[in-house]
């Protein structure tokens, strides 16, 4: 009998395929079938359409190899694995994209010849587990996306020869835990994603290889804490996510880092230490302002959708170099006169969705570089608007965003923005809106609202159930 040597080049493998069917031996896979596909009848400027691959198929991609094609992407294909020969058919591909093709499994050696592979996106698949030394050969892959697969579990060697990786993806799989030394060979990693996915602790020395780790996401996991002492020696860090935790006290010790993204964590405690400049930790459960020593380094702060009041006690005092600060949707009723006293460079102002009647208008004296200022969806007094805009907003050309309330809820728009009248005309004063009956007001004018949007969206479902009876009648 003859014996076939399984070459490395397509051209050589073709042969096969020529050969009498009696002749034919079965691939190295020994359940598939040999079968051609040629590439060029489905790709064009390396856009690939309508490829099918099986998980037992063993295919030959193309009579020769293509040279000159250095990026393929997929599209609306099923392709259970990744041929054999794919980097030889195409040895200069730098950029492979596989997302969302059914991708079930990786077989050896499955990037032999992919030398010249910089990045690899391979989410929104069906991987279940990445095998032993799977990637020797992608010697230089920078770039690894392996989002929204079905990984549970990670092992030491699951990204060895990867020395090159810069940004590595795990977001959204279902990891568990992971092994100490998962990411020890990935000297140069950069970003790194770990968010969606069930961990609930991570080793202490987990990082500790990963010296010059910038980005590093944990949203979206079952983290009840934090250690800082995790990044002890990520000097680099920027950029620090840890939002959809139930994390409901915080410290966080860092020498600097540029962003803290912290929202949606039931979060009822904060303390800060070192420099931090943005600050993302809308709808938490704050009922006071966040512990920052250095608060004078802060730039941005998002507090908004937490129940922090009226803001007594001038708590913002230290945030002297704010430009951006969210305080929509806080609770509150009135703000302190001297509030944003210390704010002299702040540039954008959210106070939205709360119940404010009237202010002093002279609150916003110190806000001399103030542009963007949002401050619909309130309970405004309509004499105190129209001093505010004419005063303020328009008198220094400052954007706002208007009112979606409906006309039949409100006494009354000031350019865009809803307002009431006050019912008791002798009481008419911009700086008597804070009491207890203004305070009721506002309370029972929301109460009204909300009543009144359940009662249109029933109407609108019981109208569109009559309108469907109509048409089958």
């Amino acid at each position: 009998m003859a014996m076939l040597v399984w070459p490395l080049f397509g051209w050589m493998v073709v042969q096969l395929v020529v050969l009498p069917q009696s002749h034919q031996l079965a691939p190295p896979s020994g359940n598939g079938q040999l079968r051609r596909l040629w590439l060029q009848d489905h790709c064009s400027a390396g856009i690939c359409t309508n490829v099918e691959i099986g998980r037992s198929d063993y295919v030959i991609l193309s009579q020769a190899p293509i040279a000159g094609t250095t990026m393929l992407t997929f599209l609306n294909s099923s392709i259970a694995k990744i041929p054999h020969l794919l980097f030889d058919t195409f040895p200069d591909l730098q950029v492979l994209r596989m997302e969302n093709c059914s991708l079930e499994t990786f077989e050896k050696p499955q990037f032999e010849g992919a030398s010249n592979l910089m990045a690899l996106y391979l989410g929104h698949n069906r991987l279940k587990d990445i095998p032993k030394n799977i990637f020797l050969g992608a010697d230089n892959l920078a770039t690894l996306h392996l989002q929204g697969n079905q990984l549970k579990q990670l092992g030491n060697h699951s990204f060895h020869a990867l020395k090159e990786v810069k940004e590595l993806s795990l977001a959204d799989n279902q990891l568990e835990e992971l092994a100490l030394g998962v990411f020890s060979g990935m000297r140069k990693l950069v970003e790194l994603s770990l968010a969606g996915n069930r961990l609930q602790a991570l080793p202490r020395g987990l990082f500790d290889r990963n010296l010059n780790l910038t980005k590093l996401n944990l949203g979206r996991n079952l983290f009840s804490a934090f250690e800082s002492e995790l990044l002890r020696l990520q000097p680099r860090l920027t950029q620090l996510d840890i939002s959809g935790n139930i994390v409901q006290e915080l410290t966080l010790n860092f020498t600097s880092l540029d962003t803290v993204i912290a929202h949606s964590c039931d979060l009822r405690r904060l303390t800060v230490y070192g420099i931090v400049r943005e600050l993302d930790l809308h709808n938490n459960s704050l009922r006071e302002m966040p512990h920052i020593p250095l608060a004078a380094n802060v730039s941005s702060l998002d507090l908004s959708q937490n129940p922090l009041g009226n803001l007594q006690g001038n708590p913002l005092r230290r945030f002297t170099s704010l430009l951006r600060l969210n305080l929509s949707t806080t609770n509150a009723h009135e703000l302190p006169e001297g509030v944003f006293k210390k704010q002299s460079h702040l540039q954008m102002l959210d106070i939205s969705g709360n119940s404010i009647y009237s202010l002093k208008i002279t609150i916003f004296d110190s806000l001399k570089a103030l542009q963007y200022f949002y401050f619909q969806q309130n309970n405004w007094n309509c004499d105190f608007l129209q001093l505010l805009m004419s005063s303020f907003v328009k008198r220094k050309d400052i954007s706002f965003m208007e009112d979606v309330t409906a006309p039949e809820l409100v006494d009354d728009y000031v350019d865009g923005i809803a307002c009431w009248y006050e019912s008791d005309k002798q009481s008419k004063k911009c700086d008597s809106g804070n009491s207890d009956a203004a305070m009721e007001l506002s309370v029972v004018r929301n109460e009204i609202k909300a009543f009144t949007e359940v009662v249109e969206k029933k109407f609108i479902k019981v109208y569109r159930m009559l309108e469907e009876m109509k048409m089958k009648l």
